[in-house]
């Protein structure tokens, strides 16, 4: 039997779009219906690059990462539904900005709410797996 597989064709089904995903999480004690979708990898370098700090100390670069930064944008970008960089929806709490949006909606959820919010997103971006995890996928 030939094998049809080219450098072409290598792993090609592996990067189609991500699909939206639709996750109920409580917000504000009531239950939520919202969509999300994996930010591709680039995005995330994207993210980490803003919201990382480079430092020189004695000619050295040192790089601080800001992680609660990180997390909030990704958050930002992962959220489909609602949208947090909608201008009516940050008009409607009386702020500007996607990340000025989700600070005033944290202030009004309790730790565990906005924890679940961040779950759901690692989740969804693949931030969950165990390395066992990933080798079991790699060998199907």
């Amino acid at each position: 039997m030939e094998n049809k597989n080219t450098y072409a064709d290598f792993m090609m089904d592996a990067f189609e779009e991500s699909p939206e995903v639709e996750r109920t999480i409580t917000i504000g004690g009531k239950a939520k219906k919202m969509k999300f979708k994996a930010i591709p990898a680039g995005k995330g370098d994207e993210l980490r690059k803003k919201n990382r700090k480079v430092n020189i100390a004695n000619g050295v670069k040192i790089f601080e990462s800001n992680q609660e930064g990180f997390g909030a944008d990704l958050i930002i970008e992962t959220t489909v539904f609602p949208d947090l960089k909608n201008a009516e929806f940050q008009e409607g709490w009386g702020v500007r900005g996607a990340r000025e949006l989700l600070a005033a909606m944290k202030t009004r959820m309790t730790d565990g709410e906005y924890s679940e919010w961040s779950r759901v997103v690692s989740e969804i971006n693949g931030y969950d797996k165990a390395m066992n995890e990933l080798i079991d996928e790699a060998k199907n």
